[in-house]
């Protein structure tokens, strides 16, 4: 497995499909960057880690550029010399959808290459580096990626039609596996404030980029009846000293946020339970409305009531477990976060509509296709 995006074993899906393939037998290795304070080398619940060195996300095209060129530069060597030792498969995790050449290596010897499409990347370029040129490219790269893996996997339906129209690949090529909490991790009864909350504790999990609309959130805390509000940032990204930067600058905000940054996902859980409600302030772009968050699913398995804007994806994974906003104003965010934080009865039914919820999305489920899907690499299929 090739990853770039995240650390292992923060990536939540990669590592809910490296234990899945373990666990059924199979040996796996994952090609990861390195998060401080991780081993370059280790076994993870019976996963394999390789660990390399990429430079830090800095902002702008160069950031950009230096950081899949540093990726490409140790991933590519390292997936071929796999090959070279027997490796049946290459499993690589977008983004980005630049690694193709190893499908086609694979492919080459005999072996198969899964594209695992985490998210739609042209559009994560367009938002990232705002170059259509840089944009077209990334949109080459994405239907060179479909058309030369053996199986494509997606998160979801809207991320199949893309792949089915970019890729111009047969319906059977494309397996869906659904993001989804483990069932071991899903939340009991929670021990939730009761009344109505002056001072609501908000939480958000996470990546910190530009699309994930997580500049928007000190804005958020300066709404009226958000005087009182604190906020949780777990997750870390580009647009993080930016963010922390605004709530330094104002001086109603700097006891109210704090930033943990990545954390073991062994704590997620403890901390999303010290939260009162969970936040989503990605935008209603293209890229978001065809994206299946994870932090989503984590919200749910905690039991937390959920406010976002009225994305379609996060529409499909919640259904009437959250309170989902109109698009396009904070002030509509806040509005949610106040008539939730002041009404515990609808609290407690969006907890309880979200632990229902998410015993419906549990990871064992989508775990079937995975297994699926390998079972019919290892028949020639």
């Amino acid at each position: 497995m090739m990853l770039q995006n995240e650390p292992y074993p923060q990536d939540v899906r990669v590592r809910s499909e490296a234990e899945t393939l373990t666990g059924a037998g199979h040996r796996v290795t994952v090609y990861a960057p390195v998060a401080e304070g991780q081993a370059r080398s280790e076994s993870v619940n019976g996963v394999a880690v390789r660990r390399y060195r990429i430079p830090e996300a800095s902002g702008g095209v160069a950031g950009f550029a230096a950081e899949y060129a540093a990726a490409h530069a140790q991933l590519i060597p390292r997936g071929l010399g796999a090959l070279a030792g027997g490796a049946d498969v290459v499993h690589l995790h977008n983004p980005p959808d630049t690694l193709f050449p190893l499908a086609l290596a694979a492919r080459g010897a005999g072996r198969a290459a899964v594209f695992d499409m985490h998210d739609l990347f042209p559009e994560l370029v367009g938002l990232r580096s705002g170059v259509p040129r840089l944009e077209r490219i990334a949109r080459a790269a994405q239907r060179a990626s479909l058309r030369s893996a053996s199986a494509v996997i997606v998160t979801n339906e809207s991320q199949r039609d893309v792949a089915l129209e970019s890729g111009r690949i047969s319906p059977e090529k494309v397996t869906v596996v659904r993001n989804g909490p483990v069932a071991g991790t899903l939340a009991g009864a929670r021990a939730a404030r009761a009344g109505a909350l002056e001072s609501p504790r908000l939480v958000f999990l996470g990546a910190l980029g530009p699309q994930d609309g997580v500049l928007d959130l000190p804005d958020l805390l300066r709404r009226p009846g958000m005087s009182e509000a604190t906020l949780t940032v777990i997750g870390d990204g580009p647009c993080r000293p930016e963010l922390e930067a605004r709530a330094a600058a104002d001086p109603a905000l700097r006891d109210r946020v704090r930033f943990l940054g990545r954390v073991e996902h062994t704590l997620v859980p403890g901390l999303l339970a010290e939260a009162d409600v969970a936040i989503d302030p990605a935008p209603c772009s293209e890229f978001n409305h065809r994206s299946t968050m994870v932090k989503i699913a984590e919200y749910l398995a905690a039991r937390l009531p959920v406010v976002a804007y009225e994305l379609v994806e996060t529409r499909r994974t919640t259904g009437d477990a959250a309170l989902l906003v109109p698009c396009g104003s904070v002030g509509h965010l806040a509005d949610a976060v106040t008539r939730v934080a002041s009404d515990q009865s609808l609290r407690d039914a969006l907890s309880g509509r979200a632990a229902a919820r998410a015993t419906e999305l549990v990871w064992e489920r989508s775990a079937d296709a995975l297994l699926g899907l390998y079972e019919r690499l290892a028949a020639g299929g």
